[in-house]
């Protein structure tokens, strides 16, 4: 190492995730870049020890700043994902006899960061160099080329393909692929990483261990790998914080029925969608932090211990998901949310709560009436608050993502909404709300405190750019690991 503590440099430094990452485990983070004046200007207000350069990564010479132990970096991902929900363009050979109007600047400029990767490795001689990027990656036609160019610079390689909301506390389902380089001769870093999970066929936690579909050794969670148990070989699902960790029940948002603005059709028709799919659906929760996932009252409750950890809930709340003009996407409290996007994709649908009274000739009130009388008895209150669900902007996917999930990944424009149902279950007694900033912080899993500048727009659009910091910091660890002694 150059110094007696390991140092980094943040490049495509954004908000700050990863440099959170890496102050979790214990670097300090020297260096920090990024071509937005606003990214910087958030940066600089969490980290004000770190030097901070603004600039087009792309256009500096890399001799120009100072060398540090560890580069971890996020190149621009844009136009490397098929989130759009479009074919990559401009793939083929220019026209001829044409004025070249195939070729995509911003195309163009988004894969070309990739090689600001080794193009400062080569002059600063990292130790180790951390690459986040969405898993489409991988399928860049360049990326071998890429790859071989880091081998040449005397890196050795592994590839981890690993979804944020195993990560705890990230109540968000991100799946993202991380290149970890090391100085060829070092120790290489244990890459493989377990999160727990309940094996039923064991009944005991155990270190799951990802298990390809295919074999092929890439993709995303669900899709293209699970998680088995390393003892009976059982598919198995890690413990998660579910999205209702990041949400702020305070906040009920408003009466669909009266908005001055009515909602457009299309988010109509994805309201009532989740409430014809989830909204009548009785339910166990469990409020276990790690194991809230809700329950059908067919199912067996799960295991009932010496605390009470169990409620039941009355009806499901839902996610709504915009992915494309096509078709809504709605998912269960209990499911992790789907992918965020650039853009307002999700938004939360929940019953408005009530009060039950738990006597023979008890009723239910509205939360705006007073509560009846509180005898010595006992408890005989309870508050009944249908699990909400959120909706998400998104194009293709149908529905909404319960509450018991993780949020769906955050991208860096606003598409998570709150929706809040009220009495019966008619899509105008829906209470409706965006998801609000500090609700996606929380979905990404940054400290309450930490500042992030601009205006709401601007603060969904860094939070979505950001990586999430559980995850960096669970990679540098192992890297640091392999650097001391």
């Amino acid at each position: 190492m150059k110094n007696s503590y390991v140092t980094v440099t943040d490049q495509f430094c954004g908000a700050g995730g990863s440099s959170l990452g890496a102050t979790a485990a214990g670097c300090e983070v020297v260096l920090a870049m990024n071509h937005w004046e606003l990214a910087i200007e958030t940066h600089n207000t969490n980290f004000p020890q770190t030097t901070h350069v603004q600039a087009d990564i792309s256009q500096v010479d890399p001799r120009r700043y100072p060398s540090t132990d560890i580069l971890i970096t996020s190149p621009e991902c844009t136009n490397h994902s098929l989130a759009k929900g479009q074919a990559r363009k401009n793939i083929g050979q220019l026209e001829l006899w044409g004025n070249g109007n195939r070729i995509d600047p911003a195309a163009e400029r988004s894969r070309a960061t990739m090689w600001d990767v080794p193009r400062f490795a080569e002059f600063h001689n990292y130790e180790i160099v951390i690459v986040e990027n969405v898993v489409d990656a991988r399928y860049w036609r360049l990326f071998d080329a890429w790859i071989h160019a880091m081998r040449l610079l005397d890196y050795d390689f592994g590839i981890v393909y690993f979804n944020s909301m195993f990560a705890h506390p990230t109540p968000q389902s991100r799946d993202r692929m991380y290149v970890v380089f090391w100085k060829r001769g070092n120790r290489r870093p244990d890459l493989a990483i377990t999160p727990k999970a309940w094996c039923g066929q064991c009944e005991r936690d155990v270190d799951a261990f990802q298990s390809w579909k295919k074999g092929t050794p890439w993709g995303r969670y669900r899709k293209q790998y699970v998680y088995r148990c390393p003892h009976c070989l059982a598919e198995v699902e890690p413990y998660y914080y579910a999205a209702a960790n990041a949400i702020d029940w305070t906040d009920p948002g408003q009466r669909i029925g009266d908005r001055d603005k009515p909602l457009k059709p299309r988010t109509l028709e994805r309201v009532r969608y989740g409430l014809e799919k989830f909204g009548a659906a009785p339910a166990f929760t469990s409020v276990n932090y790690f194991d809230p996932r809700p329950r059908e009252i067919t199912e067996p409750l799960p295991t009932q211990t010496t605390a009470s950890k169990l409620a039941l809930s009355v009806p499901q709340p839902f996610i709504l998901g915009y992915y494309t003009r096509a078709n809504p996407a709605v998912n269960r409290v209990d499911e992790a949310l789907p992918t965020q996007s650039a853009q307002p994709r999700h938004y939360l649908v929940q019953p408005e709560p009530y009060i039950v009274e738990l006597r023979r000739t008890g009723k239910a009130r509205a939360i705006t009436e007073a509560l009846a009388t509180v005898t010595a008895g006992g408890n005989h209150h309870g508050l009944v608050q249908p699990q909400p669900f959120i909706t998400s902007y998104y194009g293709s996917a149908k529905g909404g993502t319960p509450i018991a999930d993780p949020v769906g990944t955050v991208t860096t424009v606003d598409r998570h909404g709150l929706v809040v149902p009220d009495g019966e279950l008619r899509v105008e007694d829906c209470y409706f709300r965006m998801l609000k900033p500090e609700e996606i912080g929380r979905a990404m899993a940054f400290p309450e405190e930490y500042v992030v500048k601009g205006n709401k727009r601007e603060r969904v659009r860094q939070y979505g750019n950001a990586v999430t910091p559980p995850v960096m910091s669970i990679l540098i660890n192992r890297c640091v690991a392999t650097l001391a002694g």
